[in-house]
């Protein structure tokens, strides 16, 4: 008799994460996630080999967990699949979308119902690719939201960001976030300007006197580094006057320096390192964007007869055989590429599709986070009522009261602003995906109005890399921006095949496939 077929182990990976402590504290918990996973995999026959989770606020890739998580599947092979709660929980930007798609593997979004995999469908992954480009607009649009918010404290005279060495943030009086002089840094950066003011020491030798001063980095307790030293010494902020978006605000902490001092530094500074200026004759549309695709060296423009613009080959690396190409060519090319990402009708259903569906993902966590802080309000409102009680009753003096009820009040005006951007958010994101789509559909028609160096700022976003050779233009997207225009493509091709209707519709994409098996 023969050894019975034994059935191949299914792996995978969970990843689990709250972006904030108080994500964590409001409801987002690491733990529920796992729950979730856990109760999952089973039912689907998958075995978990590890599981990474953590707690992040930086808005960029490079997070700690999740590089572990990307080395791990690149030392097993044989994993393929990645376990996550849904979309938000796993991305946070487009790096980390790319670094995933490189790895070639399968995710299960497990609250979301969906599995997106290389084998899966050209329609499945466009879809996908709209809603990370749409998750990716939209965090753009609440950190104006938020910047927004920045440009008005620093028009109130309040610092707007992290304090630099010599202060550190506090929460002033009236709840608002400020900053005062640190009582451990704030001596060692006076002595900084004293002693560079007076003249007798180089940058280099000020570093020095730092060093052996003790000035070091707060977590690292490394020596401050020379460019921050120099950083330091430039920053107005340390008079009590900053600078803000290109305007100078009067602060409304404590300086540390004198503008005289400052000024004196300055000037010091500038006659140690004077540059020459660089002049820039003609902005050509497509400078630094091109390259020969021969020999890897940039296409640069030249003007002939005094009205026409060519490009070549600079020939760094040797003679070029790529003869000189039109600008009015180079145009045409990259017009005709940008039209590869305008949808008919039939495939803008499918966009309209995914907008649906992260409109309603995205306006069920707002609902609920609108929920968790109209409870928090409640909560505050009470602490309010029970001391006005006391007070009243001679629990407590009227001075201890005055004192806590300004601090909660202050605790109800953050809360409530918080509320207001939540339901703001919830309006427009629907509104947002619309107009990024509608962006897409009319960039060709933007790109061929546009001046030289708005063409070049269009190009730069949408488009990687840019190679000439033989007459003929290659280009890589950017990410989603390929799966937008191969996604396009594939659909188009799909509904081609099919006589030009039906296969497509977005009902389709509703259908779950719950007899999908998972890959191996």
């Amino acid at each position: 008799m023969g050894r019975k077929h034994e059935p191949k182990t299914v792996t995978a990976v969970a990843y689990y994460r709250v972006s904030s402590d108080r994500q964590e504290k409001e409801g987002f918990s690491i733990p529920a996630q796992q729950d979730l996973i856990r109760k999952y995999a089973p039912e689907k026959g998958i075995t978990v080999l590890r599981e990474f989770a953590e707690s992040e606020t930086a808005k960029k890739a490079g997070r700690e967990q999740f590089d572990e998580m990307v080395a791990f599947l690149k030392k097993n092979p044989s994993c393929r699949i990645i376990l996550v709660e849904k979309t938000d929980r796993l991305y946070r930007n487009l790096k980390d979308y790319v670094t995933l798609d490189d790895l070639g593997v399968a995710i299960h979004f497990v609250k979301e119902g969906t599995v997106l995999s290389p084998d899966s469908r050209s329609s499945d992954k466009f879809v996908h690719g709209i809603k990370v480009l749409v998750a990716k607009n939209y965090i753009d649009n609440l950190s104006e939201e938020t910047r927004k918010g920045m440009d008005k404290k620093a028009g109130e005279g309040y610092y707007p960001t992290r304090a630099p060495l010599g202060y550190r943030n506090v929460m002033g009086p009236e709840g608002k976030r400020t900053i005062e002089p640190d009582p451990e840094y704030a001596p060692l950066v006076r002595n900084l300007f004293a002693w560079y003011a007076a003249g007798t020491v180089s940058l280099d030798q000020l570093v020095e006197k730092a060093h052996a001063a003790g000035f070091a980095y707060k977590k690292s307790k490394q020596p401050v580094a020379r460019a921050a030293v120099h950083k330091l010494l430039t920053n107005r902020m340390f008079t009590g006057r900053f600078e803000w978006k290109g305007q100078v605000h009067q602060g409304n902490y404590e300086p540390l320096v004198s503008e005289e001092l400052w000024e004196k530094v300055q000037a010091i500074l500038r006659g140690r390192g004077r540059k020459k200026p660089r002049f820039v004759t003609h902005d050509f549309a497509f400078s630094r964007l091109i390259t020969c695709g021969h020999c890897g060296c940039a296409l640069v423009g030249e003007i002939k007869k005094g009205k026409y613009v060519y490009y070549h080959c600079t020939g760094f690396k040797g003679k070029c055989p790529e003869p000189f190409v039109r600008e009015e060519v180079l145009a045409g090319c990259f017009a005709d590429i940008l039209r590869g990402l305008v949808f008919d009708d039939e495939v803008l259903d499918l966009v309209r599709e995914a907008l649906r569906q992260s409109h309603r993902d995205v306006r069920a966590f707002h609902d609920e986070a609108i929920r968790r802080l109209q409870a928090e309000y409640t909560k505050v409102q009470g602490r309010l009522d029970a001391a006005y009680t006391d007070k009243l009753d001679g629990v407590i003096d009227a001075e201890f009261f005055a004192r806590k009820s300004a601090e909660w009040r202050g605790e109800q005006e953050g809360l409530l602003k918080k509320i207001a951007l939540h339901q703001q958010a919830n309006q427009h994101y629907m509104e947002e995906g619309v107009q990024l789509v509608e962006l897409t559909r009319r960039m060709p028609a933007l790109f061929e109005k546009q001046e030289p160096r708005e063409k070049r700022r269009l190009l730069d976003f949408v488009l990687s890399n840019s190679t000439w050779a033989n007459g003929k233009l290659a280009v890589e997207f950017r990410k989603p921006f390929d799966l937008l225009a191969v996604g396009n493509e594939a659909v188009k091709r799909e509904k081609a095949a099919r006589g030009g209707s039906g296969g497509l519709r977005p009902e389709k994409l509703r259908e779950k496939d719950s007899n999908l098996q998972p890959a191996g």
